[in-house]
């Protein structure tokens, strides 16, 4: 097959969504098949040619967007995109995001009669995300007419393509609710971090190293996480808390922690690059995953950790219930007293924590990239397949042959 995947998040950004999209891409390419990503380009330098492994990237023009600090909006040339298309013999297009660049996609999938897959990764929509973007304290009249508006937005998209997947059973009920039209399947993030052993996981149970990856941003309630480490400290002297990621609220972040004089307990390391942090001893070495945010879907680090054997403390909220199954403790709120006694139940636990580790081993293995691309593989092949039995408008049939 030849796939055409349009994204406005790509590695070197990292984060969870444009790390699923590079494993996906370049799962799909060892699989045999031809992918060609359509992005943003980004400052910061892109990947080689060794990084990508195989799949073709196309970069657009970009400006910063006032939205959301780190993300690029693309400036899409259409005809370019369009030509492309037909130069590649493209069979399907798949998007991953609600901007310029998916908008872009669809619009020449649309023109060329090309099958469309889309997949909703975030709810940039909801509350959380508008705290970002400083649209939260317009009052609660303000942020309810927002959120409805984010979804008929978010639904101009998605009711263009001919399947939408969602990470979580969880998103794919609000994609219901909030009134998509287009059928939707659940085909979770795929992760290619290699499941330990129950030899290795021998010594987690003894250290008192807690872990959280990811962005450290609003929506991520950071805050109540370091008050929560605070408590657990007290509690217990010998704990440490390692948190990997960057955003904007680093800085804030940072204050609250010498604030708290918790420079010795809390170690802030900024961002690593997704390859560097897997081969690192950071999962490896530490006891539990911990994570205080009310926004996620499925996000990818705690897959991973999940994959290292890491016992889970997190909120029970959108998906993050559906991953834990015998292998983690839930919060109902995520407030710092919550966490802190959950963290602090797994640390004064080591059979516990050994239990929940042996637990999170067997729960990583549905979640390996190879079968997550097994799946995306068969619900393109059968996309193309139908598409093939319909005519093509006269107008693609006829752009085909002059290019």
């Amino acid at each position: 097959m030849r796939i055409a995947i349009f994204t406005d998040v790509f590695p070197p950004s990292i984060n969870g969504v444009s790390s699923s999209i590079l494993l996906l891409s370049k799962e799909l390419v060892r699989r045999g098949h031809f992918v060609r990503v359509f992005t943003p380009k980004i400052r910061k330098g892109q990947l080689t040619k060794a990084q990508l492994e195989g799949v073709n990237v196309s970069y657009s023009s970009s400006i910063p967007s006032l939205f959301y600090p780190d993300v690029k909006l693309a400036i899409p040339v259409y005809p370019k995109t369009v030509y492309q298309l037909i130069k590649d013999k493209i069979d399907i297009v798949h998007f991953h995001t609600p901007l310029p660049i998916g908008a872009d996609g669809i619009l020449a999938a649309k023109l060329l009669g090309l099958p469309i897959v889309g997949t909703f990764h975030t709810y940039f929509m909801e509350p959380e995300y508008l705290k970002v973007m400083g649209l939260d304290r317009a009052g609660e009249g303000m942020t309810n007419l927002l959120v409805k508006l984010g979804w008929k937005y978010s639904n101009l998209y998605y009711n263009a393509a001919n399947l939408v997947t969602s990470p979580s059973i969880y998103t794919q009920k609000m994609l219901i609710k909030n009134n998509i039209k287009t059928k939707s399947i659940v085909i979770p993030n795929g992760i290619s971090v290699p499941i330990s052993t129950l030899r290795e996981l021998a010594q987690h149970a003894r250290e008192k190293t807690c872990l959280y990856v990811g962005r450290i941003s609003k929506e991520k309630n950071m805050g109540a996480l370091i008050e929560a480490f605070d408590l657990v400290h007290k509690k217990i002297p010998d704990a440490k808390l390692t948190i990997v990621g960057s955003g904007p609220d680093l800085k804030k972040i940072t204050k609250l922690v010498e604030k708290k004089n918790l420079q010795n307990v809390i170690t802030l390391t900024g961002k690593i690059p997704y390859e560097k942090l897997l081969a690192s001893s950071l999962y490896r070495e530490s006891t539990l995953f911990v994570t205080a945010s009310t926004s996620e879907n499925q996000p990818m680090s705690l897959l991973e950790a999940m994959a290292f054997g890491l016992p889970i403390v997190a909120v029970g909220k959108r998906g993050i219930p559906e991953l834990i199954n015998n292998n983690g403790l839930l919060c109902r709120n995520g407030t710092p007293k919550e966490l802190a006694a959950h963290i602090i139940t797994i640390l004064e636990n080591p059979k516990k924590a050994q239990a929940m580790s042996q637990a999170a081993l067997r729960n990583a293995k549905k979640f390996t990239i190879s079968h997550v691309a097994t799946q995306f593989e068969k619900i393109y092949q059968d996309l193309i397949t139908k598409n093939a039995k319909q005519k093509r408008s006269p107008l693609a049939s006829g752009l085909s042959k002059l290019l």
